[in-house]
């Protein structure tokens, strides 16, 4: 019943978590595209506005300069008396300004906008009303002054009649204040309520009282300027336009811009867009590199280079590096196979044995136990590096059965290679667990550098570690380990290598196949191995720097690199 009860608990939770889960999602994603779409209209609408105060700019210097150029002929025909020249402009013009009137708009969204294409056209059209208006606006008040002073009409007279005009002007449109108090008294609420007949008598009078101010402020001004000119009402000067009053035409355009890159800088994504546009192109040429120079840099290695090293004369241990050694003894024909679990060996008294505590297995009672720090404090690094360290030191004064065995992983085998006197092998220590050798002389161990060759470099074994008999090295391999002549040549993966004796001719070979290489499934270089006398030594199934998919895969390829350009 326990067991149901949990069950059930544990199905219920996990479905309650993934509800919850996909509301989180459900709502992050209309967040997310609400704020994309009003980031999409709002630099839409943005564009199309400084788009549309642009081209009024451009269309109001063409109107301000045909306007002046006819005022100006209109002045100059004033001495011929050519009164009706200017009176049937200003009719033109006053009758152009009401039509214009009539048509303008008091914001830019009073009209319904479905897309950026009518949102542009509506600004465009609305926005050069707005400067056209105020170019006829200002023509009409000099051609009023001028034809003044054409007719010989008195300035005074002018200016009262003007100021008559703003009078009447400012009284039409107290009269429309007041009609709109009385009816917002008489209908406080439906004057309120849209498609009732009180708010549409409403909207009318604030659309009338729209149209009466303008009415009003364009007497006063008119106004203001007979009365500047009073003093020389026969010759007004010469007509130019107000650029001032020409810009501020257009300031509830530059107010819309305004409030829309407001809220456009309130957007999370218009606020990420540019940095992240900035940055963008050099991401993608730093993914784009990351993706074809590795490919490129292969490519060399495999076309260039390893043929090219591929034709290099073969190394001679003995005779470039000066090690001299015989070869070592071969197993039975068919019999390459050296290791087994568990190896038994004999500790004669005068001998010691240096091992791995992990890899004694058993061992007589009688025999003497102590630690060693290190394989060889000559080669500190290498005895680190390798693993040799804290190693248990074993001898006897008779005749000592020792068992070792790989207790820690179940895939490696123990191998026994016995170096006679005289013999020499160039070993890797990473495969060594252990040794017997003499108690009473020094381990021989040599330390060969070789930065002059171009196998080495593509190979990056610049340094060879070779031992000298007599000893025998207690080796360990994945799955086995084999021990091989080389003959008239043999290749091997180069992180299959364990070692070989100085008598073989090393060399490399490419590998066979790019593709397998490019995609790092084989190494670039094979080792080769020529001589009739000569062996070599590997181990069957290498493991080693091979765990491609674990964290710290990478790390771990650059420590092998690191071992292995120190022979290790």
């Amino acid at each position: 019943m326990r067991q149901l009860l949990t069950a059930i608990l544990r199905f219920l939770l996990r479905h309650a978590l993934q509800f919850a889960l996909f509301i989180v999602i459900l709502l992050a994603g209309r967040l997310l595209l609400a704020e994309w779409r009003a980031y999409s209209a709002g630099s839409e609408a943005v564009a199309a506005l400084k788009l549309a105060a642009d081209g009024a700019d451009s269309h109001g210097a063409g109107l301000a300069a045909a306007a002046t150029a006819r005022v100006n002929a209109l002045q100059k025909a004033s001495q011929t008396a050519s009164h009706a020249a200017i009176a049937t402009r200003l009719a033109q013009v006053q009758a152009q300004l009401t039509a214009l009137r009539a048509r303008q708009q008091a914001s830019l969204f009073t009209l319904p906008l479905p897309d950026a294409n009518t949102l542009a056209r509506h600004a465009q059209e609305e926005a050069a009303r707005r400067v056209e208006i105020e170019v006829l606006a200002q023509e009409a008040r000099y051609l009023t002054a001028l034809q003044a002073a054409v007719s010989g009409e008195d300035a005074r007279h002018t200016l009262a009649r003007l100021h008559a005009e703003h009078v009447g002007a400012y009284a039409a449109l107290q009269n429309n204040l007041r009609q709109r108090r009385q009816l917002e008294a008489q209908h406080p609420l439906a004057a309120r309520l849209p498609g009732s007949d009180a708010y549409a008598q409403l909207s009318q009078l604030e659309a009338q009282g729209q149209r009466l101010r303008d009415i009003n402020l364009q007497a006063y001004q008119a106004w203001a300027a007979q009365r500047a000119r009073t003093g020389n009402a026969a010759r007004p000067a010469p007509f130019a336009i107000d650029e001032q009053a020409l810009k501020g035409a257009l300031a509830p355009i530059q107010k819309a811009i305004a409030a829309g890159e407001g809220q456009l800088a309130r957007n999370w994504i218009a606020r990420w867009r540019a940095p992240v546009m900035d940055v963008a192109p050099t991401a993608a040429l730093l993914v784009l590199s990351a993706i074809l120079l590795p490919a490129a840099i292969k490519a060399f290695f495999y076309f260039v280079l390893a043929p090219v090293a591929s034709r290099l004369p073969p190394l001679s241990i003995a005779r470039e590096l000066q090690v001299a050694g015989s070869s070592l003894p071969l197993p039975p024909p068919g019999e390459s196979r050296i290791s087994a679990v568990s190896q038994g060996l004999l500790l004669q008294p005068g001998q010691q044995m240096l091992i791995h505590p992990e890899y004694l297995q058993s061992s007589p009672v009688s025999t003497h136990k102590r630690t060693q720090w290190l394989l060889d404090w000559r080669f500190p690094f290498t005895s680190l590096a390798a693993g040799m360290v804290a190693l248990t030191r074993l001898h006897s004064d008779e005749e000592a059965c020792v068992t070792i065995s790989a207790s820690d992983d179940p895939l490696l085998e123990v191998a026994v290679v016995h170096l006679p006197a005289g013999s020499a092998l160039v070993f890797q220590p990473r495969g060594l667990v252990g040794l017997i050798c003499d108690s009473n002389q020094p381990l021989a161990i040599s330390s060969h550098w070789r930065l002059g060759s171009l196998h080495a470099w593509l190979t990056l074994q610049l340094r060879f570690i070779v031992f000298r008999g007599p000893v025998t090295l207690l080796v360990r391999g994945c799955r086995g380990v084999r021990l091989e002549r080389a003959g008239q040549g043999r290749s091997i993966s180069q992180s299959a290598t364990l070692g070989f004796t100085t008598d073989v001719l090393y060399s490399t070979l490419r590998s066979e196949t790019f593709v397998p290489y490019l995609r790092g499934q084989q190494a670039l270089l094979n080792d080769r191995f020529d001589g009739d006398n000569g062996v070599y030594l590997y181990e069957e199934t290498p493991r080693h720097g091979k765990q491609p998919g674990k964290a710290g895969s990478w790390f771990e390829g650059f420590t092998d690199a690191i071992l292995k350009v120190f022979g290790i």
